[in-house]
């Protein structure tokens, strides 16, 4: 009988460490990143620095005047590294933090007809993920007009 009041103790405190360090269930984003639309597909980009988008003052279109224009570099369908040829494409990129577990649908509708643009970026993140990771969203569109307007449309889905 001994035996078993000193287990017990030692039985019910195994029971609770287990308990508390078993492996909570983990929320995946099982969604990988989608581009649509006008959005050229199969880019990289090289932009001139990290965070670069923190210092264009909200200026997220980059055409031949931006002060970035000379210093983004893209390759297009695993060619050769260079620079955006800004009389055919249009860059544009819009920052968004997520937590540590995200994917990013970004969809660019190009109306020439009301002479606008909308990037819009839906972002599906978990909820319970304590870090945050900025995404500069940086994507290359045909070249348009620059008096179209540009707007911003981004959402956040939290699972």
């Amino acid at each position: 009988m001994k035996t078993i009041k000193n287990i017990l103790p030692l039985f019910l405190v195994a029971t609770l460490f287990i308990g508390l360090s078993a492996c909570k269930k983990k929320c995946v984003v099982e969604t990988e990143d989608s581009n649509k639309g006008a959005i050229i597909s199969g880019v990289v980009f090289y932009p001139p620095a990290g965070n670069a988008t923190g210092n264009m003052g909200g200026n997220y279109v980059i055409t031949t005047g931006h002060p970035y224009a000379s210093s983004m570099l893209i390759r297009i369908n695993d060619g050769e590294k260079t620079n955006v040829n800004y009389t055919n494409y249009t860059v544009l990129c819009y920052p968004t933090t997520a937590n540590c577990s995200a994917s990013y649908d970004r969809t660019v509708t190009i109306d020439d007809a009301n002479q606008t643009v909308v990037y819009k970026i839906v972002v599906t993140q978990c909820e319970n993920c304590p870090e945050k990771y900025l995404t500069e969203n940086y994507v290359l569109v045909p070249a348009f007009p620059s008096n179209y307007a540009v707007s911003y449309d981004v959402s956040y889905v939290t699972k």
